[in-house]
């Protein structure tokens, strides 16, 4: 039979629905329901159930169709009734079937926009599964269709059932289409939305990385019934005088704030019946967004509050949401986050049988990056969270629904708790975070220093070659005879233990002898580089006070104190007997200024603690060792040059000193690396750019400083036997952090902290934010220098 009342126009719920179809909704749209049957199912009594719920609620048998004036919801034919043919029930089979007959798409214009099948499932059971179109469903309508299903197939298993029993309580089959708002109440609408309504923002999630505000297929995290949320949501409710729904609400608000969205916007599904159509099947629902702007201080308590007097505000106008009231055009989910909430009833009571009903079952269509949907039973709170894979991860999804529960389980034990101190993640991911991602205790000795280290090399390999520069070889015994007796000079130029003394020389072998003869007498080194801007040098003498300044030539200008000219060619003259006493670890080891980029320079004091656990740390991620060549490219006023020029010397390495003004020359300094067998190089991202057309390949390629773009990182990847990238400020001595760049496409991180080094991403209130989310990278351990000078 088919009904063939006259048309009426669609609501603006089915329009907007209509129009997101034309948009590719496609099984967003589709909404599935199962009963499971166990006992003696009296088939025919059902089927006769079936068709007296479709006669009491004619919605069912209707479609959308386009006309001359817009859209109008006109007679269709009824929905179908299969007994499915299913010889061998298997798990398998059924869920084939389920699958089929949940993605099936409909014809809007021309329906059925429902649909029932009947299939054995085994022996004494059967699966019941309806599936519906959203133009003529929505979530509540679940309830009603099972409490008359049961009431049909009670009274048509005693034999007291028919068609017209069903068709005697009929209700109005296009009666959806008569709650459009009065001018007056969109007048009221247009004004109040018109002060809330704005763009949402971008989805803040953490991890989320790409931007997804379409329908498209989807994937759902079915939690099931989640006792801890219950129990937590019902506790907070209490406490504050609010519903499980508004407590649940203002959890994702709150959560969402702590990811770092200050206008918070989620949408929700609130019901549009009335006492004449509560128990009517059909689209009764409006998506409204729910506006706040949270303040770290504010407490639960006092946020709630808030929010369910808000709520009572955006209730008003639940029958004009923004689209309709501002004429926003329906283009997908306007708002990335939404959840939705229903109180169901009990399960219901079929004569003879067990029944288990499946009301949140997932047709696999996304309308929207994020959305929670929750069901509330006599079992407590059943969730589950169905994403847009394009925009969100699943890990992503899951950590959503994990930070939600330890808010709630934080505001639970105080409600009075300021949002900006709540609990955003689980106890195991807070402690993995902090202690399991930062558990890198390495025992390295604990008098190491870098000249203790270079000594242990220059006994161990004294005729090795440590050095190269412009066609000039050191051994290593003659590196270290060159430094001895250079620090002598500088210790009988008054410059002993504790001082400092300025460096002011460009990369050459004779810098290197320079700094370890500095660390031989004792004292603590100041870079200069002569390439900088006089004022610059000119500021941090000013500042730093250096004892004594060694220089090739005249003292330049500005700089005033003693100097000492380092002319001496290395390698020749006497070792002194007697060398001097070499430095303690808590000893600085060199001064260094930082760019100034943000502000003043200051002068950062590094100790020869903090060196010595970085190049250990780094010589054990690299696996360096006897066989490694480093080119040294950077300038010794940049504290990353310590590594080039300290890493080679501390396994019995060679550092190749690139001549000045290498980078300008690539190829020339391409043709360096292969002659000298370089392994190891080093520099920015920018610098790389530079160096890579000259044809500089098949090295170990270490780049910081700056971030590392995808495309560079894939060029060195495809031109580098190996690619670091590596993280950390001059206060954190050198490098903090190393990592490796994965597949193209894969995000490029720093990596994870070096021995003896954590790292932490905390917020405004110095706590740690969960991950993914943006924070404040502090870092501690072994790296942090001694302070500013």
């Amino acid at each position: 039979m088919t009904h063939r009342q006259e048309s009426t126009p669609a609501s603006f719920t089915q329009q907007s629905m209509w129009i997101g179809e034309r948009m590719g909704a496609g099984l967003t749209y589709h909404m599935p329901l199962a009963l499971w049957f166990d006992g003696d199912l009296d088939v025919a009594a059902l089927l006769a159930a079936c068709a007296d719920v479709v006669a009491r609620h004619p919605v069912l048998a209707t479609a959308v169709a386009e006309s001359g004036d817009g859209l109008r919801v006109v007679p269709a034919a009824e929905p179908s009734v299969t007994l499915a043919d299913l010889p061998d029930p298997s798990p398998d089979a059924l869920e084939r079937l389920i699958r089929e007959e949940v993605t099936r798409g409909f014809d809007l214009e021309k329906g059925p926009l429902a649909r029932f099948t009947i299939a054995p499932a085994g022996p004494g059971r059967h699966l019941l599964l309806f599936v519906a179109h959203h133009l003529v469903f929505d979530g509540m309508s679940k309830d009603i269709l099972v409490r008359d299903l049961a009431r049909f197939y009670e009274a048509g298993s005693r034999g007291a059932g028919s068609r017209g029993a069903g068709s005697r309580g009929a209700v109005e089959p296009l009666s959806i289409a008569g709650h459009e708002p009065g001018p007056g109440v969109l007048a009221a609408a247009r004004e109040f939305w018109a002060g809330r309504w704005a763009e949402p923002a971008e989805i803040v999630l953490p991890g989320q990385r790409r931007t997804g505000r379409r329908y498209g297929p989807g994937e759902q995290i079915d939690a099931g019934l989640d006792h801890e949320l219950s129990r937590d949501a019902a506790k907070v409710a209490g406490a504050t005088g609010a519903s499980t729904f508004e407590v649940l609400l203002a959890g994702v608000h709150a959560l969402l704030f702590r990811y770092g969205t200050e206008n918070v916007a989620v949408a929700i599904d609130v019901t549009t019946r009335g006492a004449g159509t509560r128990d009517h099947v059909g689209p009764y629902v409006s998506e409204l967004p729910v506006f706040s702007r949270p303040e770290p201080g504010q407490a639960f308590r006092e946020f709630v509050r808030d929010l369910r007097g808000e709520l009572r505000e955006v209730y008003r106008f639940r029958e004009a949401p923004p689209g309709r009231a501002l004429s926003v055009a329906p283009r997908g989910a306007a708002v990335p986050v939404s959840i939705s909430y229903r109180r169901r009833e009990g399960d219901p009571v079929f004569p003879g049988l067990y029944v288990t009903v499946d009301r949140m079952m997932f047709a696999g269509g996304a309308r929207n990056p994020l959305h929670l949907q929750v069901v509330d039973g006599p079992d407590g709170l059943a969730l589950c969270v169905r994403y847009d894979p394009v925009a969100v991860d699943r890990d992503v999804a899951a950590r959503f629904a994990e930070g939600l529960r330890a808010l709630l389980r934080h505001a639970a034990e105080d409600p009075d708790a300021r949002l900006a101190d709540l609990d955003v993640m689980p106890a195991a991911e807070s402690r993995r975070m902090l202690i399991e991602w930062n558990d890198t205790a390495v025992a390295y000795p604990a008098e190491a220093t870098l000249p203790g280290l270079f000594a242990e090399q220059v006994r161990a390999r004294p005729d090795a070659c440590a050095v190269t520069f412009e066609g000039r070889s050191l051994t290593y015994a003659e590196l270290d005879a060159a430094a001895e007796r250079l620090a002598r000079r500088v210790r009988q130029a008054g410059a002993g233990r504790g001082e400092l003394v300025a460096v002011h020389l460009r990369r050459s072998d004779l810098l290197l002898v320079s700094l370890l003869a500095v660390h031989k007498a004792g004292a603590a080194y100041l870079p200069l580089d002569p390439d900088h801007p006089a004022e610059r040098l000119a500021m941090i003498v000013d500042e730093a006070r250096p004892r004594l300044l060694l220089c090739e030539s005249a003292a330049p200008v500005g700089l005033p104190g003693p100097v000492l000219l380092v002319d001496e060619e290395p390698g020749s003259g006497p070792v002194p007997e007697e060398p001097g006493r070499p430095p303690s670890p808590g000893e600085i080891a060199y001064v260094i200024h930082t760019s100034g980029s943000t502000g003043r320079p200051k002068g950062v004091e590094v100790d020869h603690r903090n060196l010595a656990n970085l190049l250990l740390a780094m010589r054990d991620r690299l696996g360096a060792g006897s066989g490694d060549t480093w080119l040294a490219l950077t300038s010794p006023a940049f504290d990353i040059s310590a590594l080039e020029l300290y890493l080679p010397l501390i396994v019995g390495g060679r550092v190749v000193v690139a001549p000045h003004g290498a980078v300008r020359r690539p190829e020339a300094l391409a043709r360096l690396v292969a002659e000298q067998g370089v392994t190891h190089v080093q520099a920015t991202p920018s610098v790389w750019r530079l160096l890579l057309p000259g044809g500089l390949a098949g090295v170990t390629a270490l780049t910081g400083g700056e971030a590392l773009p995808p495309r560079l990182a894939e060029e060195l990847c495809a031109r580098c036997d190996r690619v670091v990238n590596v993280y950390g400020p001059t206060e954190t001595t050198i490098w903090s952090t190393f990592g490796e760049p994965g597949e193209p496409g894969v995000p490029i991180t720093i990596g994870r902290p070096l021995a003896n080094t954590q790292i932490y991403l905390l917020d405004a209130s110095m706590r740690p934010v969960p991950p993914g989310v943006v924070g404040e990278l502090c870092i501690g351990g072994a790296g942090v220098a001694r302070g500013y000078r």
